[in-house]
C-alpha cells in the first residue's frame, strides 16, 4: 500500500466506534525499515501520534485502535522516538551516505499488516526500504548503490 492511499483514512476507537482522528502523515524508522507511526489530524489544537504497535487493525476503510489513550499528544514525544514528527520522510531530500542526491520522497510503499517499508518513492524512482539508513529533520539518508 502507498501512504498516499492511507492519507485521510479515519482512525476509529473500537470501544466507542467513534472516529478519533484521520491519518495525516507517517513516520519511518530504519533497520529494518518500517512505519513507526502515523501523525493524526484530530479535533482541537496541536498534533497527535499513533504508534504502529498501538494499531489493532489496518482496514480498507479505517485504522482501528483500542481506546483513545493510544493516541498521544506530540508535545510529549521526544525527538529521538521513531514516532516523532522529525522522522516523517515525505517532502525531504534523499541523500546517499556519500552525499549524492536522489530526489525528494513523494510517497512510501509499506505493508499494512507488518508496517515494513518496501520502497521510498521519489520522482527519480524507487529506493528499497533495505537501503534506508535514517530519517532526520533535514533529509532521508540511504546507502550508496
Amino acid at each position: 500500500m502507498l501512504f498516499s492511499e492511507a492519507h485521510g483514512r479515519a482512525v476509529m476507537d473500537l470501544g466507542t466506534a467513534e472516529t478519533v482522528g484521520t491519518v495525516s502523515a507517517c513516520t519511518v524508522t530504519p533497520s529494518p525499515a518500517r512505519v513507526a507511526g502515523f501523525r493524526l489530524k484530530t479535533r482541537g489544537r496541536g498534533h497527535h501520534t499513533l504508534e504502529w504497535e498501538d494499531i489493532e487493525s489496518f482496514g480498507s476503510d479505517e485504522v482501528a485502535v483500542d481506546g483513545p489513550a493510544r493516541i498521544r499528544d506530540e508535545k510529549g514525544i521526544e525527538p529521538d522516538r521513531p514516532s516523532h514528527a522529525v522522522h516523517d520522510p515525505l517532502g525531504k531530500p534523499v541523500l546517499t551516505e556519500s552525499g549524492a542526491r536522489h530526489g525528494t520522497v513523494v510517497d512510501v510503499e509499506f505493508d499494512e499488516k507488518s508496517g515494513r517499508v518496501g520502497h521510498l518513492l521519489t520522482a527519480e524512482g524507487q529506493i528499497s526500504g533495505e537501503e534506508l539508513l535514517g530519517v532526520g529533520s533535514y533529509a532521508v539518508v540511504v546507502a550508496d548503490r
